[in-house]
């Protein structure tokens, strides 16, 4: 039962008396919970206890030792330092290294804490979002869970030894990030097995923590795994990363690369990206997918990066906003919301429009969600946005390709990709964004021939689209009638909303109107309003010409739907799979009668028995 080897501690651990402490406080506590029942073991665990005895009560005679124990049990002492050496080490020396840690507005106690929550497997992560006085732009910090607990010394040398004992592994080939965590974390764990007595479930946040130090991703990976981010930025090696929350908006961090972080980074991504990243090739724009994160990565270094250092990453797995969501962050109301399902499930065309970062993929995921279960749906992406919704058991046929690869084969262009749709029998197409002249002429020519679906594009108003798809894309004007609706995004600060909702007039007088508004949103009053009869829409004549559809029934199915949304907007987020089974059932319900519908729907009301 030789005991030797926990005592092989690095020299530079020696230099910190309360990790030693630390160290034999836990070892005596792991000694004193075992049952020896060998009587050759019972010598050495004997020998070992009463030297660990001894060592600490030499331990317990240093002023440092004693002034820890009172840092420890007096509360007073922890409002106003987190950590014992700032407190035991506070002066004019520290006060410097401290103004220079932050030499940047950051974050601290003066800050009004916003919300905090945790990240990760196990929660390994901690999350804070903090207030700005005066400033738009709220603070945002991430932690290891250990971190302002009384032995997070403790825990960061012991995540430093593990890191150290870690070997570096030598492959003959390039291995996924994936499959390289999950051998280092099994390597770290031999070491937490062999050297420390914690629970399961800390021994594998500590073995997860090491490997990121290991693999140089500790400052980066938890931004990516934390699916409230939406992108994050760094504009030189000089400045700290910012970013995009889904909650707050823009915000601050702490977090900064030091030039040989920063180099380490640059070798990872030129690894798998296949890619160089040098003078001659200075960007670098590839995607990552694994099962912690899903995010498109863009570099750019010199010539054309001034501070040779930029790094943009755009999460693309980030939280699923369903309709209810988008109804509670007053993106919509409960009548557009229900004008628009009344389409969807007639199968008619959706184009969604607004400039970068309005929330247009965010707003079409969502409508996707509300589609009838027995459609079959086409997707034709460049980068892969789109929901999987095989868990509610709808049917996606996906295709991947690259709009802007002038490489790329043209028979397998998307414009090329999109025209062969014709023949794949969809029932909806989800085209993502459109790029090019190519991928514009070729969805007009799909929506010409009867498909229909949804696709975003960037414009800055209505009046910016209608000339994008005329002299930029040289579409001619008749072509504007297959479009159905056109639904208009803005972002004020941090808030995403539909300004409004617009249908192409039918017309064959260039000189004429473009479009008409359906719904437009007015900032006095903060609603959206009606300017046009949605009996009288083009979308509803049409579907008339193929469906008997009075007035009065028309707007039942319009009343009977703003009463499903009402009533989601009013109680509490209902669990993805179940709001999709809901707007399955009522699809189904809709397509038989308005009785049918009227009666499934006070049911499930009753049913749910719901507090308003």
């Amino acid at each position: 039962m030789s005991n030797s080897s926990s005592y092989n501690l690095k020299e530079y651990e020696w230099h910190d008396p309360i990790f030693i402490y630390n160290y034999f406080v836990n070892q005596l506590s792991s000694l004193n919970k075992k049952e020896i029942n060998d009587s050759f073991c019972q010598k050495c665990y004997n020998y070992n206890k009463t030297s660990e005895t001894y060592i600490l009560e030499n331990l317990n005679n240093l002023k440092i030792i004693q002034k820890f124990k009172n840092f420890l049990s007096d509360s007073k002492i922890h409002e106003n330092h987190d950590n014992f050496y700032e407190y035991f080490l506070i002066g004019p020396s520290y006060l410097v290294n401290n103004l220079q840690k932050y030499r940047y507005k950051g974050i601290n106690k003066d800050k009004k804490l916003l919300n905090s929550y945790n990240t990760g497997k196990y929660n390994t992560f901690k999350v804070y979002i903090y207030e700005n006085s005066d400033e738009i732009e709220r603070n945002y910090k991430v932690t290891s869970f250990y971190k302002g607990e009384q032995q997070e010394d403790y825990f960061d040398k012991i995540i430093q030894v593990i890191t150290q004992n870690i070997e570096l592994a030598e492959f003959d080939q390039l291995i996924p990030l994936e499959k390289l965590i999950k051998l280092y974390k099994r390597e770290a764990l031999n070491v937490l097995n062999l050297k420390y007595e914690f629970s399961k479930s800390i021994k594998k946040k500590i073995g997860f923590l090491a490997t990121l130090k290991k693999i140089n991703l500790d400052k980066l990976f938890p931004l990516l795994i934390d699916d409230f981010i939406e992108e994050i930025f760094l504009d030189s090696p000089k400045d700290e990363i910012y970013l995009n929350h889904q909650l707050y908006g823009r915000c601050r961090t702490e977090l900064s690369f030091t030039s040989k972080e920063i180099e380490r980074i640059k070798t990872l991504m030129r690894l798998y990206s296949g890619q160089r990243l040098d003078f001659m090739n200075p960007i670098i724009k590839f995607v990552i997918k694994n099962k912690f994160f899903y995010c498109r990565f863009s570099i750019d270094v010199e010539p054309i990066q001034i501070n040779n250092f930029a790094l943009d990453i755009r999460k693309l797995n980030k939280n699923i906003l369903t309709i209810q969501d988008l109804l509670k962050n007053g993106t919509l109301d409960p009548l557009i919301a229900s004008f628009l399902y009344f389409n969807i499930i007639r199968r008619k065309n959706i184009t969604v429009t607004g400039e970068t970062d309005t929330g247009k993929t965010t707003m079409i995921n969502a409508l996707d969600l509300l589609t009838p279960k027995e459609f079959r749906k086409i997707y034709i992406e460049n980068i892969t946005e789109s929901l999987n919704e095989f868990e509610y058991g709808k049917h996606q046929l996906k295709y991947k390709v690259d709009s802007l690869d002038e490489s790329l084969i043209k028979k397998y262009s998307k414009s090329n990709q999109i025209k062969t749709l014709l023949h794949r029998t969809p029932d909806i197409i989800y085209l993502g964004e459109i790029l090019t002249k190519e991928e514009a002429v070729a969805m007009f020519h799909c929506l010409a021939a009867g498909l229909r679906g949804f696709q975003t594009i960037h414009s800055k108003d209505i009046d910016s689209l209608m000339n994008r798809f005329l002299y930029h894309f040289k579409i001619d004007g008749s072509c504007l009638n297959d479009l159905d609706l056109i639904i208009l995004m803005k972002k004020d600060i941090n808030k995403r909303k539909i300004v409004g909702i617009f249908e192409v007039c039918k017309s064959t007088d260039v000189k004429s109107k473009l479009y008409n508004s359906i719904f437009e949103y007015n900032l006095e009053s903060n609603k959206w309003v009606l300017t046009k009869s949605l009996y009288e829409t083009n979308v509803t004549l049409d579907i008339k010409k193929c469906e008997v559809l009075t007035k009065e029934n028309f707007f039942l199915f319009i009343k009977i739907y703003s009463d499903i949304f009402e009533l989601l907007l009013k109680i509490k987020k209902i669990q993805n799979i179940d709001l999709v089974d809901l707007f399955h059932q009522i699809s189904y319900f809709s397509l038989k009668s308005f009785e049918s519908l009227e009666l499934f729907w006070n049911n499930w009301k009753k049913n749910r028995s719901l507090n308003l």
